[in-house]
């Protein structure tokens, strides 16, 4: 009588997964944390991370819809030195006792012809500021994780931003304009398959 009753279980759940057409997938923080780029003086490229940042993705691969939400704790900022003090320069650029959170909101994924995710347009907020910002994918994909099993997407973000239009104006033209910010993805799939 119980293998009947498991059997419904499982089929509704299937039914209510397709209803609700997308599936929930979490960050690993592990593997998730944002590095980035700069030009230094004009003459080296140098580059940081933070070491603290968390994400969520809602993604229907059958109608090609999803929404990202990723959001970094501006004070784990690390350039390479030991830890950052409070009144070092990279924790004043970010001005972290004011804006503690970097985010990224898209509700807008691009997908190409074989159905992959090439590109999310959405919104950065960055001191305050928020702008439009689109994100180059690379090497999207879903799988089986090789080490626990588990169903994940994973994927390379890239983006090339401004700082001075989120009024990230310091250290100018030391530190360059342009920045390049490099994520790389593994969210797990919230609920089994």
């Amino acid at each position: 009588m119980a293998a009947p009753r498991v059997g419904a279980a499982i089929a509704l759940l299937a039914c209510l997964r397709v209803a609700l057409g997308a599936d929930a997938y979490t960050m690993d923080t592990a593997h998730s944390a944002p590095t980035f780029s700069f030009s230094h003086l004009g003459l080296t490229t140098q580059s940081g991370r933070f070491d603290r940042a968390a994400g969520t993705v809602e993604l229907d691969l059958a109608a090609r819809r999803g929404r990202v939400s990723y959001e970094v704790d501006a004070a784990s900022l690390n350039m390479g030195f030991g830890t950052e003090s409070a009144d070092s320069p990279g924790l004043r650029l970010f001005q972290v006792l004011r804006h503690p959170k970097i985010r990224y909101v898209s509700d807008r994924l691009v997908f190409d012809g074989q159905g992959r995710v090439v590109a999310a347009v959405g919104r950065l907020t960055l001191l305050g500021v928020e702008q439009v910002l689109t994100v180059q994918v690379a090497r999207f994909q879903c799988s089986t994780s090789p080490v626990n099993r588990q169903h994940l997407c994973t994927a390379e973000i890239t983006a090339v931003l401004r700082r001075s239009d989120f009024g990230m104006r310091d250290y100018l033209p030391a530190i360059s304009d342009e920045v390049t910010v490099r994520v790389p993805v593994e969210a797990y799939l919230d609920r089994p398959r």
